[in-house]
């Protein structure tokens, strides 16, 4: 008979099929799908401010690497086994690398549904809400390349669940689990400590278990700071990618402490600066959702702060609000990667409000239950449509292609003696990657601005850069740490820096002075191996010349020409 009764409480298939963590599952599958569907596959090529830091983190993951501040050492420990194990069955890191993110925004979206089913959202809608955060720009981008963001927001939506269990149930198990996972966010992002009101408040029905067990609490947040351990114990072990000098005793204090803020946090000055950057703050929201669904939102969420569940609405609108009041803030004088990620909180709450909203409906009637789900997949589709095209513009832009061709290019008129000087960042990272994971000028000598290049010249190193570069590093520049130079261009695209001395040696008697200044040393034409004509052209400047000259080449069917 008891054995009866035990069998009787037994979920069916449909019931399990069904459950709040199927459901959860379901939305999570979905997410994980989209994102793989817009990954970047190959090395970064974009220089939207989405794409800031990309190409860093690409290299870094496999190399077990560390990057800038403050670090990630949580992000890049994992990322890095991540990325490794991918490897091993012939995926390629920048590949890995963009999966690892999407693995991360799946488990936030999961995360999400559970947060929304426990306020009391049924579990369609809930999904769909969620999904509609997948689709939101920032987070699809983030979701579909090499960024911290995805594990940021994973950790927040955990914070915030956990926060909402232990409030109602005072489990000490889930309040251990919170202090983990929060301490761990913090020391991961700093931005997550603005959560922490809300979950203050989450928390508070149940506050005196966490004064009867603090010490405890703090031995398990303590915990979090020893992550960045990982920092100079890479550099110790040699790593061949590491960014500041984490092990050293004041490099690795920089890492931890170095959160950017002096140099994003500008306060507006007057009450038009604030206007503007509130204007500025809801457009990009709009950019996540639509204005409409922004004020679908507010309207959800002010319903459910009179109606229903008004501790956590009011926890959800903290959040909402602290991340809308750091990103008035936060000024580079540009769009920035900082400015973009500080949307992702505010657009989850926006989805919160908007899962809120459709419950109402779900609860107004008949009508109500068909229309809500159906609504919110409608908003769903309608929204990631063009998002996913804002997704692939950034995530299939090769335009770092061009510098690694004329790197190729280099390299097959070079040896082993030529260094390639590129600027630390798109460029350099696109290089270091096309020659350590594609195969690409292994013979080229790649260093970014910070070498010593009085040293490599002394080493007996040719000593070339990207035409490009002498935008942001003029001639002076480089005269300030080679002395007198000579230019030439070894090969399209590339500059040639030569010691004046060593130039004045090679050019020898001119072959044809052309009458103003300057006079041809040589001049050759070979057939390269990709069927073009290339030219290669030495000439000197005798004297100062009286004007700025321009090469063009022409192919002539007679010489000498015969008309125009």
């Amino acid at each position: 008979m008891n054995a009866t009764r035990h069998a009787d409480r037994q979920p069916t298939t449909l019931q399990r099929l069904t459950s709040p963590t199927a459901v959860a599952l379901y939305a999570a599958l979905l997410s994980i799908v989209l994102f793989v569907s817009t990954a970047q596959w190959r090395i970064n090529g974009s220089e939207s401010p989405y794409a800031t830091d990309v190409g860093e983190l690409q290299n870094a993951l496999p190399r077990w690497g560390t990057i800038h501040f403050t670090g990630y050492p949580l992000y890049s420990l994992l990322g890095s086994a991540f990325v490794s194990l991918l490897r091993l069955v012939a995926i390629q890191p920048a590949a890995g690398a963009s999966l690892y993110s999407a693995v991360w925004g799946a488990l936030t979206i999961w995360l999400l549904v559970r947060l929304m089913q426990d306020i009391g959202i049924a579990s369609p809608l809930a999904a769909m809400a969620s999904l509609l955060y997948t689709v939101s720009q920032s987070f699809w981008v983030d979701a579909s390349l090499a960024e911290v963001h995805t594990m940021t927001m994973a950790l927040t939506v955990a914070s915030l669940w956990l926060a909402l269990r232990f409030g109602r149930s005072g489990d000490h198990r889930e309040l251990v689990w919170l202090t983990i996972v929060a301490s761990q966010g913090v020391a991961h992002q700093r931005a997550l400590a603005f959560v922490a009101p809300a979950l203050l408040l989450l928390v508070w029905p149940n506050f005196r278990v966490i004064w009867q067990r603090l010490l405890p609490l703090i031995g398990w947040a303590a915990l979090a700071p020893l992550t960045y351990l990982y920092l100079p114990i890479r550099d110790w072990m040699g790593s061949d990618w590491t960014f500041g000098q984490p092990g050293t005793w004041r490099g690795f204090w920089a890492m931890i402490l170095d959160t950017k803020s002096e140099r994003i946090i500008d306060l507006p000055t007057s009450l038009s600066e604030w206007w503007l950057r509130l204007r500025q703050v809801f457009g990009l929201l709009a950019d996540e959702l639509s204005l409409a669904l922004l004020m679908l939102a507010l309207v959800g969420l002010l319903c459910a702060l009179i109606w229903r569940n008004r501790r956590e609405t009011r926890a959800g609108i903290l959040v909402g609000a602290a991340y809308v009041a750091l990103s008035l803030i936060i000024w580079e004088g540009r769009l920035s990667d900082a400015l973009l990620a500080v949307q992702l909180p505010s657009a989850m709450v926006a989805c919160l409000g908007i899962g809120l909203a459709a419950q109402q409906l779900l609860e107004a009637g008949s009508l109500g239950r068909a229309l809500s789900p159906l609504l919110l997949a409608l908003l769903v589709a309608v929204i990631g449509l063009p998002h996913r095209r804002v997704v692939m513009s950034i995530t299939r832009d090769d335009t770092t292609q061009t510098t690694i061709d004329q790197a190729t290019a280099l390299a097959a008129r070079s040896d082993s003696s030529t260094t390639l000087l590129a600027l630390w960042g798109h460029d350099y990272w696109a290089l270091r990657y096309a020659q350590s994971y594609s195969g690409r000028f292994p013979e080229l000598h790649l260093v970014d601005h910070n070498a010593d290049l009085a040293d490599l010249v002394g080493a007996g190193q040719r000593i070339t850069t990207l035409e490009k570069t002498l935008y942001q590093r003029p001639l002076d520049w480089w005269e300030g740490a080679m002395g007198p130079l000579r230019l030439a261009s070894p090969s399209p695209g590339i500059i040639e820096m030569i010691p004046a001395q060593q130039h004045a040696a090679t050019c020898g008697r001119p072959m044809l002075a052309l009458g103003n200044g300057i006079s041809i040393c040589d001049a050759s034409v070979n057939l390269e191996p990709t069927g073009e004509l290339g030219l290669t052209l030495s000439w000197r400047a005798d004297m100062p010349p009286e004007h700025d000259h321009a090469v063009a080449v022409h192919l002539l069917a007679a010489y000498p020409p015969a008309g125009p």
